[in-house]
């Protein structure tokens, strides 16, 4: 068996940290998520940087991401089998993430408007014995999240050097969930952290589909 190429190790290092990072924040977080969600709705942003956060939810959003990829995959006929494929990841993670929060029942934070507050423990159902159709019960994890982070996992693997604008929009796209208090700050963790594991999943999968496909090339030579 070859041994792992030093960018793929750097590259499954980074998702472990990153991994072990969102994991363990969301635990710490979890008690305090509702006093971080009154904290962040209350902020007094200015208006532009405030209406450029809301509009990111456009990377986040089924319907934007499909315009998106669908425009890409239209205009740029080189990358177009990388596009399909990395509209299969995001679709992936979308599913994935929708059926997580149709089984964990768990009240959205615009949804606390009682007092006093209740605590963070008392925000979770019970598993499977909810409405499926209650929007409101749906805040873990968040799809909005997972769907942001899989754009840009995908985005990277087609377009590598726009890497950083497409974390930064999955950055503001996961604020935004927080802002809307449509989630808290541990759903949001918790979705990165499934991503994570899918996308380097996924990429080493490419990594190793390239390397057969090149290798029977090279094989087709001799």
């Amino acid at each position: 068996m070859k041994s792992i190429d030093r960018s793929t190790k750097r590259s499954l290092i980074s998702a472990v940290l990153i991994l072990a990072a969102c994991l363990i924040l969301s635990v710490v977080v979890l008690p305090w998520d509702i006093e971080l969600s009154e904290g962040v709705r209350g902020l007094r942003l200015p208006g532009d940087l405030r209406k450029l956060i809301s509009l990111m939810e456009l990377f986040a959003h089924g319907l934007g991401c499909v315009l998106i990829l669908g425009t890409l995959i239209w205009v740029d006929e080189h990358n177009r089998r990388k596009l399909w494929l990395a509209s299969g990841f995001v679709l992936l993670c979308g599913i994935l993430s929708n059926a997580a929060k149709y089984l964990i029942p768990r009240r959205r934070p615009y949804t606390l408007d009682e007092a006093p507050l209740p605590s963070s423990w008392e925000t979770w159902g019970t598993p499977f014995t909810e409405s499926w159709f209650d929007e409101t019960l749906r805040s873990f994890p968040s799809g909005h999240t997972a769907t942001a982070v899989a754009m840009a996992i995908g985005l990277s693997y087609v377009y590598p050097r726009g890497r950083y604008m497409f974390f930064f929009m999955a950055l503001l796209a996961s604020f935004q969930r927080l802002m809307s208090g449509a989630h808290y700050l541990s759903d949001i963790l918790a979705s990165v952290a499934m991503t994570v594991v899918l996308g380097t999943a996924w990429l080493l999968l490419r990594q190793r589909e390239t390397r057969i496909h090149r290798s029977s090339i090279e094989a087709g030579q001799e």
